[in-house]
């Protein structure tokens, strides 16, 4: 009941925030930035238009920092962090959670490990303090541990029969070798399975420690409280030498195409991934980055959407993307069609995502752009989390502190000229695009191969290991 009714309260409040800024500017709390004693990076911003405050923390350790044999691991230990803790199990630890009507989430990602809660504000320092204990007291209790390593491989088993799925992870495996970022986050089945309480405790200990921890505060509580209460319940917890991950740059890009063909012989739809390595989230180009790419495949009035959707009727999604990490990236691009027009599809998302890099965009294309941009901008950092969020990614990811201060005037700034250069470096050309294909190998690999050159054909398992992949 109580749960409810804030979330009542909550909505209701926000309605109004949102309607009350629609036509306004936006407008950033102040931030405040300290490291504590034993090295916790703690970062607080008051908003006080809504009666939440949320907790962002990121450790840096993720899917990377998986011990070779144990991929799987980083995201093992994030499911585990909530099942049991500060003396209480699993159920315990829910109900204290539910009580309050807050929610406490753990998830690993590649570079680094999310927790996040968030609680009504006069439950700040309850919240924290459960925050607390899922941070510093895990209990790591072997059936808990048993359960999530067994939901966890029949996850990894169910998106080995997904298309879209088997495409996201072939095309990491393809692209970035047996560098870290071709690992699937959850691992694979051969690794996850002989996981145990002493491997999740082992990688808890080492990695989960505040001089490799970053915190943030967001919410409808002072700047004061929310460091004695941070101080309060983090200030005695140990740091290490050991936490400080050794980040693995990428390789570099690849200069020529190659082909990957993933069967499934009775797929009725063809799933398409293309792409390259590229970027690290902290480049200077990024933002530029951001615009070029919103014009090719980031929105839903692109060239690609335009040209496979609207015009041509060969899919109902197509798009591009810059994933950025924290050494480095790639370039994506994805869609999917009928196993007859596969070759037309691919054929014509490869043109048309040359074009991007063919010359400076028209005036007006660039605008509509840099105002979709702008505009959505405002619109993803009106509620708390969502602040949390982008502050600890400046924190995590290297960015000046005034990265959100200056992000519009950025965008507003960048000419056609500016997007030619950016495009022409960072989207690499077509015919070094690394192409994946996910579909009937029996009735496209003939076709394809005629036209692309020659593939290399294999299963969905075999994507698991980017080792039987080759490259670097």
């Amino acid at each position: 009941m109580r749960r409810w009714a804030a979330w009542v309260v909550v909505m209701a409040t926000l309605a109004g925030a949102t309607a009350g800024r629609a036509e306004s500017d936006l407008v950033l709390p102040a931030v405040t930035r300290t490291t504590l004693e034993n090295g916790l990076r703690v970062v607080v911003a008051e908003q006080h238009e809504l009666p939440l405050v949320e907790f962002y923390v990121i450790v840096g350790a993720g899917a990377a920092q998986d011990p070779k044999g144990k991929e799987g691991l980083a995201d093992l230990t994030a499911v585990a962090l909530k099942r049991g803790a500060g003396g209480r199990s699993a159920q315990a630890m829910a109900d204290a959670i539910e009580s309050l009507g807050g929610t406490i989430s753990a998830a690993a990602g590649t570079d680094g490990t999310t927790i996040t809660g968030e609680f009504l504000a006069p439950d700040f320092a309850a919240g924290l303090d459960l925050l607390r204990e899922v941070l510093r007291e895990p209990t790591f209790a072997r059936d808990e541990i048993r359960r999530a390593r067994d939901e966890q491989v029949a996850a990894i088993t169910a998106g080995l029969e997904e298309p879209a799925g088997i495409a996201e992870r072939c095309y990491a495996a393809f692209v970035y070798g047996t560098h870290p970022y071709g690992r699937p986050m959850e691992g694979r089945r051969a690794t996850v399975r002989d996981l145990g309480r002493g491997d999740v405790h082992d990688f808890y200990d080492r990695w989960y420690r505040p001089n490799a921890t970053i915190l943030v505060v967001v919410g409808d509580v002072t700047t004061e409280a929310a460091l004695a209460g941070v101080r309060n319940a983090f200030g005695t917890w140990r740091p290490s030498p050991s936490a400080l991950a050794e980040r693995t740059p990428v390789p570099a890009r690849r200069t020529a195409r190659r082909f990957l063909l993933v069967d499934i012989p009775d797929a009725t739809q063809t799933q398409i991934r293309f792409g390259n390595l590229a970027m690290r989230r902290a480049d200077p180009d990024y933002t530029a980055a951001q615009v070029a790419n919103t014009m090719l495949g980031g929105g839903f009035s692109s060239r690609l959407i335009d040209e496979l959707r609207v015009k041509r009727s060969l899919t109902y999604s197509a798009w591009s993307a810059f994933s950025a990490r924290l050494t480095g990236g790639d370039f994506r691009v994805g869609t999917f069609t009928k196993t007859p027009t596969t070759v037309e599809t691919l054929a014509l998302a490869l043109e048309v995502t040359g074009t991007i890099r063919a010359g400076a965009p028209a005036p007006a294309e660039l605008a509509k752009a840099k105002a979709y941009l702008r505009g959505q901008f405002a619109l993803k950092l009106e509620t708390p989390d969502a602040l949390a969020g982008r502050l600890a990614e400046i924190e995590f990811q290297g960015l000046p502190p005034d990265e959100l201060e200056r992000y519009r005037a950025r965008v507003a700034a960048l000419t056609p000229d500016d997007i030619a250069r950016v495009a022409t470096l960072h989207v690499p050309p077509p015919d070094t695009m690394q192409l994946v294909v996910v579909g009937r190998a029996s009735e496209i690999r003939a076709p394809l191969e005629a036209r692309f050159g020659a593939a290399r054909v294999v299963r969905p398992d075999a994507c698991e290991d980017p080792a039987t992949l080759g490259g670097p």
